[in-house]
């Protein structure tokens, strides 16, 4: 049993951390100062008299006071209750990222939105013209996004995850259109083909006036006028279910063998396709692919000579020009060396821009980023064959010409014998032996 005063009231009070109590009668203790842990004090001691006459007071639930904490305390619990719930109900991402799940809302519901905010002039919205504002800084890479994720010819319709805001002001697709890059040159390959007899026949072509929309002319509203539309018959090339039958059943799918074991999943990081698709596909995108295997004929137009070029701050004949990847280099402030000394006779002659490229090292006075490009490679004796029935090893007359027999004049083995004279006296040496 708690010990108690003659009239009720303990003699001792728990006090939670965080407060010490004010030692007044018949009050209860108020937080005043910071206590580290939960403490005892004695209740002072009451006269019997006093403590008869003293009223009992009731044990009441409000023990402590709600005005103790100040506002700053309740805003810095409140963002700290904030990011403790962030982080329990978010995915973590990369580089400490974290994104709240947010779960994925039909396409209907966007199109509500773009519906009721097509006429910006109501009242209702003119607190999101600011947001719609602001969005126009993104407006250059949500069309970036758009074209990249644009349908191939041969796909009717192509369905993309988006990011939009709640206003509506912008919208972003969120994908990036992975592609195994033999099947997508192989898929070019012949939409080549059908783009040839397209252009042959002429049935789908149609002249158009540019620009399509004049400066007054208000644009196209996407619900009336797009959104309705039955899209184009998708341009594909009929494949043979025999001699295509590696790559008939998933050709022209937007994400194919996603399921299988030829790739690591839907970003197509690796791939390692069999030797039948392989060789299909190359029959499908031969159309589109060089015929120059030589890396002789790239010479000066590869990766590293761009890279040279670049830091030294010029262009190689022909090529392309970049922007000087040193800025602050002048070359009139160069220091007097052996080579540019005015106590000598130079014959001043300029260097070529082709030789500053290839030796970097020798032809430049200040190598700086340069690279080494491969000066020669060894000749590609590969010659490629126009029939496709030829075995894989055969005899080129380019590379091996065969004489044949019936070309070549035979010799006459007979002796014409001038008037019939046989020389019937002749003796072959005593010193003749046959060699075997």
């Amino acid at each position: 049993m708690d010990p108690m005063f003659p009239g009720g009231h303990p003699q001792f009070i728990i006090v939670p951390p965080g407060s010490v109590p004010v030692p007044i009668l018949n009050q209860v203790p108020v937080m005043m100062q910071s206590a580290p842990f939960p403490v005892f004090v004695q209740q002072p001691v009451m006269p019997p008299q006093a403590a008869a006459a003293a009223p009992i007071l009731q044990q009441t639930t409000t023990a402590m006071s709600t005005d103790f904490m100040s506002e700053d305390r309740l805003q810095e619990k409140a963002r700290r209750w904030q990011q403790l719930q962030t982080k329990r109900y978010a995915d973590k991402r990369r580089f400490g990222f974290s994104d709240i799940q947010k779960e994925d809302m039909p396409a209907e519901h966007l199109r509500k939105i773009i519906r009721d905010h097509g006429d910006m002039t109501n009242k209702k919205f003119r607190h999101d013209k600011r947001v719609y504002l602001g969005s126009l800084k993104y407006m250059p890479h949500a069309v970036y996004k758009l074209l990249e994720n644009m349908p191939m010819p041969w796909e009717q319709i192509r369905n993309v995850k988006v990011l939009y805001h709640i206003t509506g002001a912008i919208t972003f697709v969120n994908e990036i259109p992975w592609v195994i890059e033999p099947h997508f040159i192989a898929q070019w390959g012949t939409m080549w083909i059908m783009m040839r007899r397209e252009k042959r026949d002429r049935r789908h072509f149609k002249r158009m006036r540019f620009p399509p929309f004049d400066d007054e002319e208000p644009p196209l509203d996407y619900a009336d006028n797009i959104l309705d539309v039955e899209p184009l018959e998708a341009i594909q090339m009929q494949l043979d279910p025999d001699e295509d039958k590696a790559i008939y059943d998933w050709f022209y799918e937007h994400k194919p063998l996603t399921d299988t074991k030829m790739v690591n999943g839907t970003t197509y990081r690796r791939w390692q396709l069999t030797l039948p698709i392989m060789s299909t596909l190359y029959r499908m995108g031969n159309q589109l692919l060089t015929d120059l295997l030589d890396d002789n004929y790239f010479y000066l137009f590869d990766l590293k000579s761009f890279f040279t070029a670049k830091a030294l701050n010029v262009a190689i004949p022909g090529g392309p020009k970049f922007e000087p990847l040193v800025k602050d280099v002048n070359p009139n402030d160069e220091d007097w060396n052996e080579f540019n000394d005015i106590n000598k006779i130079i014959i001043r002659q300029p260097i070529r821009t082709e030789y500053r490229i290839a030796f970097p090292y020798l032809y430049n006075s200040y190598p700086f980023k340069v690279y080494l490009a491969w000066y020669h490679t060894p000749n590609v004796v590969f010659i490629k064959t126009e029939d496709p029935d030829l075995p894989a090893f055969y005899f080129d007359p380019l590379i091996n010409p065969i004489a044949h027999r019936h070309t070549i004049k035979p010799v006459d083995t007979q002796i014409e014998l001038l008037n019939d004279d046989i020389d019937e006296e002749f003796v072959l040496p005593e010193e003749f032996e046959p060699l075997l």
